[in-house]
């Protein structure tokens, strides 16, 4: 896979201006990237899963000697926060008036809520980050408005069970639930985001 350095090219699967790397010699843009590394994360963990339970049915059949060594299954993929087709690792702090800061600190959190298992809460979360930060109906202060309170949530469901304040929380997802609603490009992700939140934190 090769980072492309010439003008940015449509996506060679979502059809979508902002390819930033090639599939063998298709160009794909982030999301595309990231859809294309699951795969591979999700072939890879099947097998190796197979694999280990194989080794342990053998030691269990053998009975003695040492067990058989297991492959390690590492984390999942954590998903993509970008902003104009461009990660935010490798943004600039702002780009206009949008705190990309805080958007790192929001990937920052999915990684730790996909290393612990949670895979399908990082993934909504980042889709929601993701339709605010790439709205087009909206302003740049309301979109750091919601981005920080995304950052507040998701650093709360990154802490340990015992240090987190669900009334907190619930205050904020309501804050946002009312920014969220009234931007139209937004809404849909908010729907897909709210009850996996509000499930996750028992709110």
């Amino acid at each position: 896979m090769n980072k492309k350095s010439e003008k940015r090219e449509l996506c060679s699967q979502c059809g979508k201006r902002g390819a930033i790397c090639t599939i063998g010699s298709e160009p794909v843009c982030i999301q595309c990237e990231h859809v294309f590394q699951q795969s591979r994360y999700m072939q890879f963990a099947q097998n190796a899963a197979m694999m280990n339970l194989a080794s342990q049915e053998l030691d269990a059949v053998v009975g003695i000697g040492p067990p058989s060594p297991r492959i390690a299954i590492p984390p999942a993929p954590v998903p993509p926060i970008y902003f104009n087709s461009q990660s935010v690792n490798v943004s600039g702090s702002t780009v206009g008036n949008i705190n990309l800061g805080v958007a790192r600190d929001i990937q920052s959190h999915l990684q730790v809520l996909t290393e612990s298992g949670n895979v399908a809460l990082s993934e909504t979360l980042a889709e929601l980050t993701n339709a605010i930060l790439n709205a087009e109906d909206v302003d740049e202060n309301s979109k750091n408005e919601l981005v920080e309170q995304i950052a507040l949530v998701t650093e709360q469901a990154a802490a340990k069970p015992d240090d987190r304040k669900p009334g907190q929380v619930k205050a904020i997802v309501g804050a946002i639930k009312e920014g969220a609603d009234a931007i139209s490009s937004v809404s849909g992700a908010w729907s897909a985001a709210e009850p996996m939140i509000r499930t996750f934190f028992g709110i």
